[in-house]
């Protein structure tokens, strides 16, 4: 099959199915300058995609799933001037995404300001959430 049926099957966009063929993520190979994918190695990537982002928790989207993922540890410099943020996961704040569907969900643990930006400490729940995610 060709990179846009790929695409279509597994819901990703055509850039992510010719990534994938690169990486040799899906068993596929180009012939006259374009992909030819295995049917049976793209539907074992989609199995393996959906299991990864089955939903822990009820009534969190997919959104706020993504942002648990994107969560990174504190690092040496959070450290310094906040020490109690040791093995805490932060989610710095993007500028125009708002993170208010993460705290009324009480994913959120507080709010603070490092240098002028504002980064989100993820609630216990909001660390379990991530780490049953990206274990899968």
């Amino acid at each position: 099959m060709n990179t846009t049926t790929a695409a279509t099957q597994a819901k990703v966009t055509v850039a992510t199915i010719r990534n994938w063929c690169r990486r040799g993520v899906i068993a596929a190979t180009k012939q006259a300058g374009r992909w030819l994918i295995d049917d049976a190695s793209l539907a074992r990537r989609i199995e393996i995609g959906t299991r990864r982002m089955t939903n822990p928790a009820h009534g969190i989207d997919e959104n706020t799933l993504r942002d648990i993922r994107r969560a990174r540890l504190a690092r040496p410099h959070h450290l310094r001037h906040s020490p109690d943020l040791e093995g805490r996961y932060l989610l710095p704040s993007m500028g125009y995404v708002s993170h208010r569907p993460m705290e009324k969900a009480g994913l959120v643990e507080r709010i603070t300001t490092r240098r002028g930006r504002i980064q989100y400490v993820l609630s216990a729940k909001a660390e379990r959430i991530r780490a049953a995610i990206t274990t899968n």
